[in-house]
């Protein structure tokens, strides 16, 4: 295969409505070369126009060798900068921009000029290009195990401007309802693009608040719709507990997470704000309430200093707005005792070492030492979470 094949593979690749992940491989073991020789001869679910990349059907995963790809950006890249010099693009050339701009972005996640001419044939209405097909392949990027590219701001605006453009287009035509619809499972599917995105690259602030960005605009647009007083209450408190009850899950698996946690707080305030329309109300939010109750009580059993946990704890339960200074006494009572038991000696029975070796006893001191430090550090967190609300708990009723 020459050069522009395997620029034109990687192409059809990203385009292809199956393909859900790709991934860069740094070298092809033999027993895969054998494999890809195997899907080669088979045919399979993917035709044989997929050789010599590596697939897994069932997966819907494709492996990208690396010296495949470096291959095609030597070529890539010196057509790519050729062609965007010229003023306009014939069908053939503007192909190759889209080939070869792939080609770059799979290589470096931050190559402006690569995301501007992809903009710029979506600007003259291509026909190697369309909204539907750009977003496919952001999607596809951004939800791979890549090294970069999930948290690369560059493919979030990219891929921001893409669902708006979407969505634009969508609702010229349609009616509230099917708006109202579109919208909901839009939401739902880019917080599953931003949950994997976050899987595989942790701490990734750009994800989360791209998800920000599609519940305040996306779908806080129904909201603010004209008719939107057809759509009910009950409606939004539902969708809206749906999803808070899937980030608490994640969080939950993913306690060292922080800007999980922070868009955690987030969308449960923007719940209760949109399920009570009605300011007085909010104070009381059940569901608020327990998801409070629920954090504590699992920052108190995992028995470890997850300060992203207790960053969380702090902020919903010194929020005057939301919580009731008899529910913040409340949550303060349960986190001091917690706080007493985890000063006491909580660490089991004392170990009876006159049978044991030096060696032994050495290893059992190290290892109390070890757990002294995880309880010192695990109150000095407590503490500063409690003597946190204290303080702006009385700066806020101080401005007030």
């Amino acid at each position: 295969m020459s050069r522009d094949d395997y620029c034109r593979l990687l192409h059809d690749v990203l385009i292809d409505a199956r393909i859900k992940e790709i991934e860069i491989l740094k070298s092809v073991p033999p027993e895969m070369e054998g494999m890809i020789r195997e899907n080669k001869d088979r045919g399979g679910v993917y035709d044989k126009r997929y050789y010599p990349l590596f697939v897994v059907p069932n997966e819907h995963i494709v492996g990208i060798p690396k010296p495949l790809l470096m291959l095609a950006f030597r070529d890539a890249r010196t057509k790519f900068y050729d062609l965007i010099k010229l003023p306009t693009w014939t069908d053939e050339q503007a192909l190759e921009v889209s080939q070869t701009s792939l080609v770059l972005l799979l290589v470096g996640s931050e190559n402006l000029t690569a995301i501007n001419a992809r903009k710029r044939l979506l600007s003259q209405n291509s026909t190697t290009a369309s909204l539907s097909q750009e977003f496919r392949i952001t999607t596809v990027i951004l939800c791979s195990r890549l090294q970069k590219h999930s948290k690369s701001p560059l493919i979030w605006n990219y891929h921001k401007q893409l669902v708006s453009g979407q969505l634009n287009q969508f609702t010229k035509t349609a009616t509230y309802r099917e708006r109202t619809k579109y919208i909901e499972d839009l939401s739902k599917s880019e917080l599953q693009t931003v949950l994997v995105a976050a899987e595989h690259h942790p701490m990734n602030y750009y994800a989360w608040a791209f998800a920000r960005w599609v519940f305040a605009d996306v779908y806080g647009s129904l909201l603010s719709s004209p008719s939107a007083k057809y759509y009910s209450v009950v409606f939004v408190r539902k969708y809206y507990e749906s999803v808070v009850r899937k980030i608490e899950k994640w969080c939950f698996s993913h306690p060292s997470d922080t800007s999980a946690w922070s868009f955690f707080q987030w969308v449960l305030f923007k719940y209760v704000d949109c399920a009570h329309r009605d300011i007085a109300d909010r104070i009381d939010d059940k569901l608020l309430l327990n998801k409070v109750n629920e954090v504590i009580l699992f920052a108190t059993t995992i028995s470890l200093a997850r300060e992203s946990v207790w960053s969380f704890v702090r902020r919903v339960v010194a929020d005057v707005d939301y919580i009731s200074d008899s529910q913040r006494d409340g949550f303060v009572r349960a986190i001091n005792l917690y706080l007493r038991s985890r000063s006491a000696d909580a660490y089991g029975t004392q170990v009876n070492d006159e049978d044991m070796s030096n060696k032994e006893k050495a290893k059992l001191k190290e290892h109390e030492r070890i757990l002294d430090n995880l309880r010192d550090k695990d109150v000095y967190v407590v503490r500063s979470c409690l003597n946190w609300i204290a303080m702006r708990t009385h700066l806020k009723k101080a401005a007030v």
